[in-house]
């Protein structure tokens, strides 16, 4: 068995994978224990600084949406054309992926709404509470735990095979 370009090319795409992930959720977890809890104790102080990290925020989440994506599409497609991609292998890949096209679709709800707008009644505020940012944390933490998952499914249909 060798290492060649095709692996060390996978490799590179499987650590792009990782950080993007890595710094949108990272991101993500900071802005939700951070910066939103400080911004509610000093709201006057946080606003002269907001505007700006939350503009290199959206940066970093648009180059990280970017960069998992491509990865994803190339990854997906290395695993399941291997024969040691079972049905298992397919099905948590697929609950990854709707997982983090819900993330995705929070992230565009999110930038379409008008900053500032609280939402009306207590119940809408519940709801909005939980597909916010945090929504974005806890759901990028179980695609974390997935692609996790879908790392020890395929060692062990290699180890099986």
């Amino acid at each position: 068995m060798s290492f060649g370009l095709p692996d060390l090319f996978m490799a590179i795409v499987a650590w792009i994978h990782a950080i993007a992930a890595t710094a949108w959720i990272g991101g993500s977890i900071v802005f939700a224990v951070v910066i939103r809890p400080v911004s509610r104790a000093d709201p006057e102080g946080m606003q002269r600084v907001l505007g700006p990290i939350s503009s290199v925020y959206r940066e970093l989440v648009d180059i990280a949406v970017i960069a998992i994506l491509i990865s994803g599409v190339i990854l997906s497609f290395d695993r399941l054309t291997s024969p040691d991609a079972d049905a298992v292998y397919a099905s948590v890949l697929a609950l990854k992926l709707a997982l983090a096209l819900v993330m995705f679709y929070v992230v565009w709800m999110l930038r379409r709404a008008s900053p500032g707008t609280p939402p009306r009644g207590r119940i809408l505020g519940r709801i909005s509470w939980l597909l916010g940012y945090n929504a974005i944390v806890a759901l990028g933490l179980v695609v974390y735990f997935l692609a996790d998952v879908l790392a020890a499914v395929f060692q062990a249909n290699l180890r099986a095979g």
